[in-house]
């Protein structure tokens, strides 16, 4: 059966990195929402629960270049297998918690063994994939992540129940348990053949932020991923608003945001062959003209069915979004340092996650929560420039460095 599967996605490697990711995504987002819950049970003000969400963003910000590098000089494998301990380790110990302080150090530390994941797993695609498969195997990563993203939810609802602080406590166990079962499918990842065999000397110090955002076309990329991220978080925040101010039921405003997601993971499917077909450039152009259109017109949008259409076509323009701009990082960056661009690129997307939804719900005030969607619209349509200034660059130079590189993946 992996045999097979294996054979259809590419390399035996890549086919449990990615069984990796889709166990590690679905334990992280059984935990994240039951997070909250504990925390409330152990006496956080419900008006605090934004800091206990910025305490999960505030590690990555602060390390994620120093983990960029390290992944380069090290390694990808050691880096997946030490944030899974670190996750698996973090939701047990909320689960045990019995004082408010915990909950903000254990989440935090949830958040930096998932940047060692993210990162570590993406840095390992990227190195061990030909630049002309990193569409299509970015889109398998992604989709393997909304995989996760899916199940966990309904793995926290099952387990969770009615919401006690029993069953929370139950679920953010099982949340740590699932997240160390994926330790097994680490075992199983073998170094991708294009992994470079010799590393050289670990390096001291890697290249700086700075060197990195004058890489062209990186800064662009970082800024299109951002907007990109930030409209699915705005999406899922303001819709709930819009039903309530139009009378719709929550059992409707989920059906809603799940066609979203359903269209995302069916975009990211089709992405691989797609690829095949058309340059990165087009379908980014294409993928994010077709998002940027359908929020602007949700401001407009009456009646549900004409909804339940923008939601599709936004989620698929979106979901594609994501992996390309994985793709053109991945591209950009020198072979030495990619890991290091992947993590500074999760650096602006926690940026924007924690600074766009704010300005959100300042413009919320005056244009309404439709109209937040509209003008989020407007900003995904402006940054189709930045794709057509930053796509179709050359590739940053392999310098470099004390640090040898073999392998077609290197290129």
């Amino acid at each position: 059966m992996t045999t097979w599967l294996s054979r259809r996605i590419g390399e035996r490697w890549l086919f449990w990195c990615l069984v990796t990711y889709a166990v590690n995504q679905t334990g992280m987002n059984l935990l994240r929402p039951m997070v909250s819950y504990r925390a409330l049970d152990l006496g956080v003000d419900p008006a605090s629960l934004g800091l206990l969400s910025a305490s999960f963003a505030i590690a990555p910000l602060i390390v994620a270049l120093k983990i960029g590098r390290w992944i380069d000089a090290i390694g990808e494998r050691p880096f997946i297998l030490a944030g899974t301990v670190v996750m698996g380790v973090a939701g047990l110990g909320l689960a045990a918690a019995g004082e408010a302080a915990w909950i903000f150090v254990l989440f935090a530390l949830l958040g930096l063994g998932h940047l060692m994941i993210t990162v570590a797993v993406q840095g390992m695609v990227a190195r061990g994939s030909d630049e002309r498969s990193y569409d299509a195997r970015f889109a398998a990563l992604t989709f393997t992540g909304s995989v996760g993203q899916l199940g966990g939810p309904i793995i926290a609802g099952l387990v969770a129940g009615q919401g006690s602080p029993e069953e929370t406590g139950r679920a953010l166990m099982v949340g740590g348990l699932i997240e160390l079962i994926a330790i097994l499918a680490i075992l199983m990842i073998r170094s991708p053949a294009a992994e470079r065999q010799v590393r050289g000397a670990v390096r001291a110090k890697g290249p700086s932020l700075a060197s990195i955002l004058r890489t062209p076309g990186v800064l662009r990329a970082i800024v299109v991923s951002t907007t990109v991220l930030s409209a699915i978080d705005i999406m899922v925040i303001y819709l709930p608003a819009i039903g309530q101010e139009r009378g719709w039921t929550a059992s409707l405003v989920g059906l809603l945001l799940a066609l979203r997601a359903s269209a995302s993971m069916l975009s990211r499917l089709a992405l691989g062959p797609a690829s095949r077909r058309f340059s990165r450039k087009s379908l980014l152009t294409w993928s994010m003209a077709v998002s940027a259109i359908s929020l602007v017109a949700i401001p407009f949008a009456g009646p549900v069915p004409f909804m339940a259409v923008l939601m599709l076509t936004s989620g698929a323009g979106l979901g594609i979004g994501q992996p390309l701009s994985l793709s053109w990082i991945a591209a950009l960056a020198a072979p030495g340092a990619r890991a290091t661009a992947l993590s500074v690129r999760l650096m602006g997307n926690r940026v924007g996650q924690v600074a766009l939804p704010v300005l959100a719900g300042t413009m919320a005030l005056t244009a309404g929560a439709a109209g937040v969607l509209g003008v989020t619209g407007l900003v995904v349509g402006l940054s189709l420039a930045l794709v057509y200034g930053g796509l179709g660059q050359k590739p940053a130079a392999t310098t470099t460095t004390t640090t040898t590189t073999t392998g077609s993946g290197s290129a």
